[in-house]
């Protein structure tokens, strides 16, 4: 492993690891389950792809390993050629195979193909290396299910926090209050990532205004559904019914922070009764219980609009470094933090990930 004695230690909190094919998964589930995923198939992909063709890959072509198989799906390749030579002490496995279930119509096949891929990278990525943790995945379709599944594995070395895959429930809605007890109860951060289905099915989350009708479009707006499940968590209550629960909203950017807070809190200022469950300024929730990540990093065209980033209030305590390894937009360790205000580069290299997900975090340096 590579030594970097000029910086801080990295975090990185957005990794994502693939099979190389379904197959892999079947020695983690049931027979029976085998056969009904070999018989049925199973979708491991959220977007619709005939309603938002990509307009090349989804991934950076160095990333494809010598050893066949899509990119990101051989662990001594994504040691050797991310981990190791960016010193990344840390890289947080967020895997996109479960993804594909927001689409499933049967809750018990979604809830048993997330437990078989949790199974599945604990066993063969966690275990191998003390630099991969692990964020486990779980169904929305049936909360009550899903945080079995939490009690199940996430107590397990390795187990950082709790990838929740949405649908059409906001995440205010009491729906997910299983979820969020369990993972409470065993100080797991819920990690929120897009898993493609926004703004693709009827029964998915979607941007303002309705369907965007490219690729382009769609990337552009989706930020709008981070944002307004972070109002929906705070004016529903949910930190009220679970204190200690803290949410880290992973490649939602960040920007769009300066004006939603102060507006949550103008009009909450104006007439606190209209959010009854609202107990305290709404900009008190964010600092509380939220993290952002850095990627995808807002790229202004002069330094001080870059630097006017890192003005909002409390950022420097709710910023998190990741890369989105190893997708086409890659953000490069060195480059990104170079961009960060010095005074801040440890506290989002490592130290806000410390404060959110405990030093379990950094266990390779234990």
């Amino acid at each position: 492993m590579t030594v970097h004695t000029k910086r801080p230690p990295i975090v990185d909190c957005d990794v994502h690891p693939l099979v190389k094919g379904v197959e892999s998964l079947f020695p983690y589930v049931s027979s029976s389950w085998r056969r009904h995923f070999e018989t049925r198939g199973a979708r491991m992909y959220a977007r619709a792809r005939d309603r938002y063709n990509h307009p090349n890959r989804t991934y950076r072509m160095d990333a494809v390993p010598d050893s066949g198989g899509p990119a990101g799906s051989d662990r001594d390749f994504t040691l050797e050629k991310h981990i190791a030579p960016y010193g990344i002490a840390s890289a947080l496995l967020l895997p996109q195979e479960p993804y594909g279930v927001t689409t499933w119509s049967d809750p018990m096949a979604a809830g048993a193909f997330c437990a078989g891929a949790n199974d599945y990278f604990l066993d063969t990525w966690v275990n191998y290396d003390p630099r991969f943790t692990l964020a486990i995945s779980v169904s929305p379709h049936d909360p009550h299910l899903a945080a079995e599944e939490i009690r199940r594995r996430g107590a397990e070395p390795g187990v950082v926090g709790v990838q929740l895959l949405l649908t059409e429930h906001m995440m205010g809605s009491r729906w997910f209050d299983p979820i969020y007890e369990a993972a409470c109860d065993l100080t797991l951060p819920i990690v929120l990532h897009q898993s493609g289905n926004e703004g693709c099915y009827a029964t998915s989350q979607g941007p303002a205004g309705g369907v965007p009708r490219s690729y382009g479009e769609r990337h552009v707006v989706l930020t709008q559904v981070g944002a307004a499940n972070v109002v929906d968590m705070i004016v529903n209550g949910a930190f009220e019914r679970f204190p200690t629960l803290r949410v880290v909203m992973v490649e939602w950017g960040f920007s769009w922070l300066s004006s939603l807070v102060p507006r949550m809190d103008y009009l909450w200022d104006c007439d606190p009764g209209a959010a009854p469950l609202v107990l305290k300024r709404p900009s008190e929730y964010v600092a509380e219980h939220f993290t952002f990540t850095t990627q995808p990093l807002d790229e202004p065209d002069t330094r001080d609009e870059l630097q006017s980033l890192f003005s909002i209030p409390n950022i420097d305590k709710m910023l998190l470094f990741s890369s989105d390894y190893p997708h086409y937009d890659t953000d490069d360790p060195d480059f990104v933090i170079k961009r960060i205000p010095e005074a801040m580069r440890s506290r989002v290299s490592f130290e806000n990930a410390v404060d959110v997900f405990g030093d379990k975090i950094l266990r390779s340096t234990h």
